[in-house]
């Protein structure tokens, strides 16, 4: 049995190297009997064009990203609330909650995706050519990339940037030509796209954390025997758990190689999120129920995981 994979990442990113790992699991798992073959760095279309194709069943499964997959999940869009995290981990204590995950498992099995697990896109930072980033203030009038994600153009809006959707691919022409200002991603996905060399300086704020959905087409799950099932969830979670890991320690290391890359700034996230609070009130208003459980999830653990900037 052949299982098509999709996703968007370059290789050597964390989410690339898990789905190898993934691919190795199911191999071993089911005896040879389940082959997952990897079809990467959008070779299969662009994250948003992957869901599709995985909505329809004409894709097996896909790791994608945080924005595509809200468009069919909105409440998810909520994750990605600025400011709403101390940490990856602070994050992944929330996502993996059992309210949490069990509102947006149920929420995409209707809309025709099996979730088998979130990875970490890790917390965001930003990234231009035109100037440091020490507040607020200093984001108006920038044109920043940003991913498919209402969320993140809710944030760039409110921050007076100039949001730019662009697919991932595109991204790294578009800031060597001056398309675009400016970009912001976890520095692991910096790196393996090789931003850091159209771009001059780097504020490290964690400003929003995204999962990666890796979701399977419903159609394709449920004509799978029980056994192939489990087999599918167990090597999932397994290599869940090493993407994690992997993105924590690329993103220690390449903190410090940018350092005599890029020019940084470290500014005060207070300022940030004040500015931000609309956006909080907004997405309040459209999705009351998950937002409370969300909330009231991140703040509980809170006190584990550093208090708020």
């Amino acid at each position: 049995m052949r299982i098509i994979l999709g996703h968007g990442a370059a290789p050597g990113n964390p989410r690339a190297l898990g789905a190898i790992q993934f691919q190795e699991l199911v191999r071993e798992k089911s005896n040879g009997e389940v082959e997952i073959q990897i079809l990467g760095q959008e070779s299969v279309g662009s994250d948003s064009e992957m869901m599709v194709s995985t909505a329809s069943g004409s894709l097996d499964m896909t790791i994608n990203s945080q924005g595509p997959f809200s468009s069919y999940v909105p409440e998810a869009a909520l994750i990605g609330l600025p400011f709403l995290f101390e940490s990856s981990e602070h994050a992944h204590a929330v996502v993996d909650g059992g309210e949490v995950q069990d509102y947006l498992r149920r929420k995409a099995e209707e809309k025709g995706f099996h979730v088998l697990g979130f990875w970490d896109n890790g917390m965001r930072d930003i990234t231009n050519s035109k100037r440091p980033i020490r507040s607020p203030e200093d984001l108006r009038g920038l044109k920043i990339r940003v991913p498919d994600d209402q969320m993140t153009i809710s944030i760039f809006s409110q921050l007076g940037a100039n949001p730019t959707p662009l697919a991932f691919g595109e991204l790294y022409l578009a800031l060597r030509q001056g398309a675009v200002d400016g970009q912001e991603n976890p520095v692991v996905n910096i790196k393996s796209a090789s931003l850091q060399e159209v771009q001059s300086h780097l504020a490290v704020i964690g400003h929003q954390y995204q999962v990666n959905p890796f979701v399977m087409s419903t159609q394709r799950w449920e004509r799978m025997d029980s056994d192939i099932r489990t087999v599918i969830e167990d090597a999932a979670e397994e290599a869940k758990r090493t993407q994690r890991d992997l993105m924590a320690e690329q993103t220690a290391e390449i903190y410090q190689e940018f350092e005599s890359v890029l020019e940084y700034t470290r500014p005060d996230r207070g300022q940030f999120r004040e500015a931000t609070r609309p956006v909080f009130d907004a997405w309040q208003q459209q999705h009351p129920e998950f937002f409370a459980a969300l909330t009231s999830a991140a703040e509980s653990s809170r006190a584990e995981h550093g208090k708020q900037a």
